[in-house]
């Protein structure tokens, strides 16, 4: 008989980054605050996500050992490096956990490995000095204590070739980037035409009818509650008609602004790219 499973959220916060300003007006460079999620049965566990900076994975790998649980499955959501940065050091802590993703998540992220002097110039000193990559795994669902784990493979969101985790017997969703919680969204690398396959993803979730869904970046202490889909899909949509309505980057940041006042993130890179 399977087991009782349960779910907690590591929330990582804003954190500085060394970089210039990409548009003159907004608050200093930030990058939004991010999740993990730890999904633990009576014995095992799976982890989605492992953050970015040394100190958060190992930050997180303390927090997953006060579960008391062995940890099986490391997941990653996709490919951006702030999703799979702390992967080393997670391993290092549970070295029997198999660390999976997507085959053209691992695709991805092998590229944006390339970019790695990029990302040690936004936080020197600060990244783990060995990144290491996931394994393709090529089954559409994986175990944890006789239940069963979903992927959903989403296309492009604010990444290319993002997924989503779906846990039916616990109606969870961890969405990775597909669902942002309260916390100003990355637009800058957004069409028309990728926004539309964006809220398709997003339809996809709310068809599951999910009691729980986890974002990949939140507003700290901000609910998991499934109105985050609803929510993120009037984001992208308040962002492409205001883009066709204001004449200036500074325009378009101040609607978008004054439209989500509670939101956190009011990053200009987010919407316009570093």
């Amino acid at each position: 008989m399977a087991s009782t499973l349960s779910v907690n959220v590591f929330t990582a916060p804003e954190k500085p980054l060394a970089a210039n300003r990409s548009r003159p007006f907004g608050p200093p460079p930030a990058w939004d605050p991010m999740t993990s999620t730890l999904v633990f049965g009576e014995h095992d566990a799976v982890l989605v996500d492992t953050l970015t900076t040394a100190a958060e994975a190992e930050a997180l790998a303390a927090w997953v050992q006060l579960h008391h649980r062995n940890l099986t499955t490391i997941y990653i959501t996709h490919g951006h490096l702030d999703h799979f940065a702390g992967l080393g050091q997670l391993l290092h802590h549970f070295p029997d956990a198999r660390a999976i993703a997507t085959a053209k998540t691992v695709a991805y992220a092998r590229k944006q490995t390339e970019r790695l002097p990029f990302y040690r110039d936004l936080w020197p000193g600060r990244l783990p000095a060995t990144i290491t990559l996931p394994e393709p795994w090529t089954e559409e669902t994986f175990p944890l204590e006789g239940h069963e784990l979903r992927i959903i493979e989403q296309g492009q969101t604010d990444a290319v070739d993002s997924t989503s985790l779906h846990v039916p017997d616990l109606d969870l969703v961890v969405s990775g980037d597909v669902v942002y919680n309260q916390c100003h969204m990355f637009v800058a690398a957004t069409t028309p035409d990728s926004r539309a396959n964006w809220i398709a993803a997003l339809d996809r979730l709310a068809a599951l009818d999910p009691k729980t869904v986890v974002a990949g970046h939140k507003k700290p202490g901000a609910p998991d509650t499934p109105d985050t889909i609803p929510q993120t899909r009037q984001y992208l949509t308040d962002f492409g008609r205001l883009q066709q309505e204001t004449s200036s980057d500074q325009e378009l940041y101040d609607a978008m602004t004054d439209r989500y006042p509670d939101w956190v993130s009011h990053q200009a890179w987010l919407m316009f790219g570093f």
